[in-house]
């Protein structure tokens, strides 16, 4: 089985791959669109940090979304309100907050509107060649959390702190996650991705081995006009202990 983390960043889209026999690779993908071309990607169980079904209607916000700001407490500022997909048509940023606000009733942070191109570009991949893999949504600071089992991090991950901190909870579950970082780091520069993105990637695929103890928000998801699930997943902590 393999399982797979993947992180935007300045490069494309960083992945990690972890399998059930304790092998590794990480890389770059330029699109998204290049996932299909990674051995047994239709059978991998794949986590990527980017949100994944996209209101078309209403001022709520989705379910997932404040499910997860709620458990994340003082740090659920990190998810911040998802995009309408009738804004991902427009290219500049007023023009996008306004669509928003149309049809939502709130405007676009300019944080949102800079991750827009990678929400546009998922979006369509998985209502196209990426409906037949197994794609979820998470976000890493939850997933670190409950890999930590819910015991608070203390430091930024922007951090020299906060990154040993997360490599040392995601070492607690895959020993090679050391390697794996440091691989990675010398092989991609950092104007490509960086430590963050490595260890957010790393986060996903840990996070994807607990495939059968994976806790959904909300326990049934929303879905979007299209079809699409809105949730956010993590490994359930009563689950945790050591992958390998």
């Amino acid at each position: 089985m393999k399982y797979v983390g993947i992180d935007g960043c300045r490069g494309g889209w960083f992945h990690v791959w972890l399998d059930s026999e304790g092998s590794h690779a990480s890389g770059i993908l330029k699109t998204i669109d290049e996932l299909t071309a990674l051995p047994d990607s239709a059978g991998a169980l794949v986590l990527i940090d980017m949100p994944i079904g996209l209101k078309e209607a209403g001022s709520h916000e989705r379910q997932c979304d404040r499910a997860a700001r709620k458990l994340l407490k003082k740090k659920g500022s990190s998810i911040f309100p998802v995009p309408c997909r009738q804004s991902l048509a427009e290219n500049e940023y007023p023009l996008a907050s306004e669509c928003n606000h149309v049809v939502t009733g709130r405007r676009l942070s300019r944080q949102t509107y800079h991750i827009m191109p990678k929400i546009r570009e998922l979006d369509g991949f998985i209502r196209g060649a990426g409906r037949r893999l197994d794609i979820r949504e998470f976000h890493p600071e939850l997933g670190f959390l409950a890999l930590n089992r819910f015991v608070p991090l203390r430091f930024s991950k922007k951090t020299g702190s906060g990154q040993e901190e997360r490599l040392e909870i995601l070492s607690g579950y895959v020993s090679t996650s050391p390697a794996i970082l440091s691989e990675a780091a010398k092989r991609f520069p950092r104007n490509q991705t960086g430590v963050d993105d490595i260890l957010d990637a790393l986060c996903g695929a840990v996070t994807a081995s607990f495939k059968d103890h994976l806790v959904s928000l909300p326990a049934v998801p929303e879905t979007d006009p299209r079809g699409l699930p809105m949730q956010i997943v993590y490994a359930d902590p009563k689950k945790a202990g050591p992958v390998r």
